[in-house]
């Protein structure tokens, strides 16, 4: 690795100003040199600054140098296509790995401007391509960016591809000298190509086919992209699917790195509604909706009376997925795909109307490989897959998670349920009546630096090493370790066939917690989910249990 020296006479080429350099505190700047940003299975994901630990040129240089080499092990004259938001720097970072896949005779297709997650996913498979990159850092905060990469299949690439990436990265020793030849040159050379407009136009009409139309009703819907990709894809659709009676949060609609507007662009956290709130006020809205910057996550509020109803994950996945289900009724062998901290509301929705649900580690790349594996034995019909992390797909045209497909599904049933004098809150209170009163609660501590690291792994193990009999005064009846894939209860142990990951649950009569470090943030996250009407407080208890009060 150079040595902070070298990289500091390098900054003018780095794609970091002066500025921003130099602004850092002595502390910051020690972090930025004390290791190597890890590529993990879904990619990379940092901040975007000088050093070996920050996302800039050379780095990004380095990860597409390792994704080459990759390539160009496993076949001759590859293509990629690469895709990227409306982050700082995610243009400069897509040319980038345009040339560097250019210098290593693979050929690059890149957009004009910028485009969603679901579209690159969709131009993978569509341009039969032998993978795709992504430039995002999805709903981080400004400073943040990230390259996520794609198989051929158009899902996240495979985990022993990923790892013999990985691998090729770390084998990068100085990632300042690699070679790069001219964008300009390579373009003339035919190494870097334009992707043609008929690859979106051909993913909206898959969209259009999915959702055929949305009924007459006098449903309003307030829509912000919070400053992302969604804009001006998802408007287009509408408009195409005959359904206008919407407002943008103008404020929200336009590209904007910095995210002025919102104090934060993930549309899991109630205060990226804020100003959808305020319109829908104006307007006397019926349903709110946003979607994270790269548009692969959506969140929604329905506004009740007075009231405004924040749907969670879970939630708005069980109530999709049981409109999956009422609108497949006549195909058989169907299936759907969850992940393994998702609430079990879906799993006993499935089973009741003859659907196979299947249990995925986290991360969608394990839903698009089951959904592989269905088309390959042809055993099963997919429906719907969806995470707790507010990521969903009906439809399997592309291989990730999609608010593009699914904005226009929930305003489609949204529109049938106000023709019938209903709403979605009323929708999701019958779901309970009918399968159980599911409650969750996530709580995500976050932990910086090395020091950081080092505290998420004692949680994990000493939550491993105790193996509580009762946490908050529940009595565990089953534990689940997903590193050591293994279940254990009152019968024994037996196996769990999953791909090892870092994951605890612990089990309870009426439902289960689980421990995850997170995959792309320093965070660890506490999945509680349960049947009961007031999981507040206990979810408080089991929190303090495990992070103190």
């Amino acid at each position: 690795m150079p040595a902070r020296q070298q990289w500091e006479t390098q900054l003018q080429h780095s794609l970091i100003t002066e500025e921003q350099y130099h602004q850092l505190s002595e502390e910051e700047k020690e972090e930025s040199f004390s290791a190597d940003l890890a590529f993990g299975t879904a990619g990379i994901r940092g901040k975007i600054g000088l050093g070996p630990n920050r996302l800039n040129r050379f780095t990004v240089r380095k990860v597409a140098h390792g994704l080459s080499r990759y390539l160009n092990e496993m076949t001759q004259h590859a293509t990629v296509v690469i895709a990227y938001d409306t982050r700082h720097l995610s243009k400069e970072f897509c040319d980038e790995i345009a040339a560097v896949l250019g210098t290593n005779g693979i050929t690059a297709y890149i957009f004009k401007r910028y485009h969603t997650t679901p579209e690159l996913s969709y131009a993978v498979r569509y341009l039969q391509a032998d993978a795709g990159v992504m430039i995002t850092a999805s709903h981080n905060p400004p400073d943040y960016n990230g390259i996520k990469i794609y198989g051929p299949d158009g899902g996240q690439m495979a985990l022993e591809g990923s790892q013999k990436v990985s691998g090729y990265i770390d084998g990068i020793d100085d990632e300042l000298t690699i070679p790069v030849k001219p964008l300009a040159q390579l373009k003339a050379d035919g190494l870097v190509k334009q992707a043609h407009t008929d690859v979106i136009e051909s993913y909206k009409q898959e969209v259009i086919d999915l959702i055929q139309d949305i009924p007459q009703s006098d449903l309003k819907v307030v829509f912000s992209s919070l400053h992302g990709t969604s804009v001006p894809i998802i408007p287009e659709l509408l408009e195409s699917l005959n359904f206008s009676n919407f407002k943008l949060v103008t404020a929200q609609c336009k590209p904007d790195p910095d995210f002025s507007s919102v104090a934060s662009a993930n549309p899991e956290d109630h205060v990226a509604f804020d100003l959808a709130v305020e319109l829908a006020r104006e307007e006397n809205a019926d349903l709110l909706i946003a979607t994270d910057p790269d548009a692969d996550r959506m969140g929604v509020v329905a506004k009740v009376g007075d009231d405004f109803h924040y749907f969670n994950g879970n939630q708005l996945g069980s109530l999709l997925l049981n409109y999956r289900i009422e609108q497949t009724k006549g195909i058989k062998n169907r299936a759907a795909v969850k992940s393994i901290v998702t609430s079990e509301l879906g799993k006993v929705i499935a089973e009741k109307n003859d659907v196979k649900m299947f249990d995925v580690l986290t991360g969608f790349k394990f839903i698009a490989e089951k959904i592989a594996e269905f088309e390959r034995t042809e055993d099963y019909h997919y429906i719907f897959g969806y995470e707790e992390s507010y990521g969903y797909m009906a439809s399997p045209f592309v291989r990730d998670k999609d608010a593009v497909q699914i904005v226009p599904l929930i305003i489609k049933l949204a529109s049938e349920l106000k023709n019938d004098g209903k709403t979605i809150v009323d929708k999701m209170n019958d779901i309970y009546s009918t399968y159980g009163h599911y409650q969750e609660k996530l709580f995500a501590h976050t932990f910086e630096g090395q020091s950081g690291r080092q505290k998420i792994q004692d949680i994990m193990t000493k939550a491993r090493q105790e193996s509580p009999v009762s946490i908050a005064g529940l009595k565990v009846t089953a534990i689940e370790d997903y590193a050591a894939q293994f279940r254990k209860d009152e019968h024994g142990e037996t196996a769990i066939h999953l791909p090892k990951a870092d994951v605890l649950k612990f089990f309870f009569e009426d439902g289960w917690i689980a421990l995850r470090p997170s995959g792309t943030e320093p965070k660890i996250k506490l999945y509680v989910s349960l049947i009961t009407d007031d999981i507040d407080e206990l979810a408080e208890k089991i929190n303090a249990e495990f992070f103190g009060a």
